[in-house]
């Protein structure tokens, strides 16, 4: 599946309720931050809304998502309280499983990994490079199963991002 491809099946299963609740967050922070994001959930919902895929229960979830999305844009990432990863990289859980943030100072780096699930991060602040581009404020970037990549701040400001995975808790080192 080409990148593209899965970036629309993510957005999809977004817009038919069909995402884990951090997976979900993260698709609600990309819609928020990106005009990119907001205009390919829109047409994804307009398909849902024309074959009834979702009812008015799905519209009520994404308005609390929205809720929690907001709060994270408005968070002072200097006041988190962060603890530093195996990784290299410092990472906040947040409440309820719906996903960490994670923070990378200017020069840091994690180890190169792969995953055995979905992984979706949101660049929130900052610049991230990963080994196949650089993505700024609002960026989604997903990680499928098998693919390696090594996250890193790019430039010279931190990088802060949300990260979600698939509900499998496996990490692979590949």
């Amino acid at each position: 599946m080409s990148h593209a491809d899965t970036y629309h099946a993510f957005m999809l299963d977004y817009a038919t309720g069909n995402l884990s609740a951090s997976m979900s967050l993260a698709a609600t922070l990309h819609r928020l931050m990106s005009e990119e994001g907001d205009a390919t959930a829109r047409v994804w919902e307009a398909v849902r809304a024309n074959i009834k895929a979702a009812g008015d229960d799905h519209k009520d979830a994404i308005d609390r998502m929205e809720d929690i999305a907001t709060e994270i844009i408005n968070t002072d990432y200097d006041d988190v309280m962060w603890r530093k990863g195996l990784s290299g990289a410092r990472f906040s859980k947040l409440p309820e499983n719906s996903g960490s943030l994670m923070r990378l100072e200017p020069g840091d780096r994690v180890f190169a990994h792969g995953h055995s699930t979905l992984e979706a991060m949101i660049v929130l602040e900052g610049a991230l490079e990963d080994g196949r581009g650089t993505f700024g404020a609002g960026d989604l970037v997903l990680a499928t199963p098998g693919e390696r990549h090594r996250p890193a701040a790019a430039g010279n400001k931190p990088c802060t991002c949300f990260v979600a995975r698939a509900d499998t808790p496996f990490w692979r080192f590949t």
